[in-house]
């Protein structure tokens, strides 16, 4: 069982969060172009310099699987790649329009050497890791692509768009080899699409494909049931569906897998109830349920299993101007870092 032992905050909202190699360093990018910086190493964690540059939602991240490099992209179509543990991180590379427009998501070969990136122009396009050096492009969608992930062979990539259409890519030739049916992750209501897709990630050396998120039932203000579905990567069938909550609590927005074996994921939830949950992949409940937080955006495990950070939202403020404090000032919304370890 987890216990909490701190909560940190921070100025504004963040989209995620994630430890350096050596647990030393938690690196988080969100709403205000910056990638922060806390200092873990200390006995008491410590903001230090962020990464500064980006101009938008530093929403997309991927961590190179050996090296201290962060990889980013912005809402504005800005990618670049920094070593995050020099004292004033500077570029690797830098490039400034990569996309005409929003970077959602990226991914990384697990050898560190290519980079994936689709953006609002329902293209993947393919870098060299080491240079930011565009390799080649697939035309992968007639729709905005939400997720993305690399097998482990590095040679073929799975994309799901906003109708939750899973499609596999040859990366070397860009060729369509097959789709996976996620369609359970849609909702259509008169004129709006809701995407429930979320994260995709590989698990079991590439044996099987994880997608989670929710399956909506409804669009507006949004209901839906969070899910993470497991599909058998030879056949493309579902294997199992494991639900993370119920109606009200929303999306799964981020999954991690502890070192002993189970799924920690956390969800956002209406009206502003998150959770943390713990499940085992055979078992259809979860062993860990928590509720003291509210939505919760992200989760950071330290590579020894031992300690970890939920970046989640301030409560009684709806985002809106609608709530304020004694002084009569906007409460803006932040996200506190809720610092959890395991027992001995």
């Amino acid at each position: 069982t987890p216990k909490e032992t701190q909560t940190i905050d921070t100025p504004r909202q963040l989209c995620w969060t994630r430890f350096s190699h050596d647990g030393k360093l938690l690196l988080g990018g969100g709403y205000d172009g910056l990638i922060r910086r806390w200092d873990f190493a200390a006995e008491t964690p410590v903001e230090i310099a962020p990464i500064e540059g980006f101009q938008g939602w530093a929403q997309a991240f991927a961590m190179h699987p050996s090296e201290p490099l962060v990889f980013v992209g912005d809402s504005w179509g800005r990618l670049a790649c920094y070593s995050y543990a020099e004292e004033k991180p500077q570029p690797k590379w830098d490039t400034e329009s990569s996309h005409d427009g929003w970077i959602r998501t990226l991914s990384i070969t697990p050898d560190g050497e290519r980079l994936d990136s689709p953006g609002n122009a329902r293209q993947l396009r393919v870098h060299d890791a080491a240079n930011g050096k565009l390799l080649h492009e697939v035309e992968v969608s007639e729709n905005d692509i939400f997720a993305v992930a690399i097998h482990p062979d590095g040679k073929t990539a799975v994309t799901g768009d906003v109708f939750c259409k899973l499609k596999v890519w040859d990366l070397e030739t860009g060729k369509l080899l097959r789709e996976i049916d996620a369609s359970a992750m849609h909702y259509y209501d008169r004129d709006q699409d809701v995407c429930g897709l979320r994260v995709l990630q590989f698990h079991e050396d590439g044996k099987t494909l994880l997608a989670a998120g929710a399956e909506p039932t409804s669009a507006g203000r949004g209901h839906g049931v969070p899910v993470v579905h497991f599909f058998d990567w030879k056949t493309g069938e579902r294997a199992r569906r494991r639900e993370q909550g119920n109606s009200n609590d929303w999306f799964v927005d981020d999954l991690v897998l502890h070192p002993d074996g189970f799924f920690m994921s956390v969800t956002t939830g209406q009206p502003g109830k998150g959770k943390m949950i713990f499940q085992r992949q055979d078992e259809e409940k979860p062993f860990v349920e928590y509720t003291k937080m509210s939505n919760t955006h992200s989760i950071a495990l330290k590579s020894d299993g031992k300690q970890f950070v939920v970046a989640a939202t301030n409560r009684n403020s709806q985002g809106n101007g609608a709530v304020k404090d004694t002084e009569g000032a906007y409460l803006g919304n932040f996200s506190p870092l809720h610092v959890f370890e395991f027992g001995g």
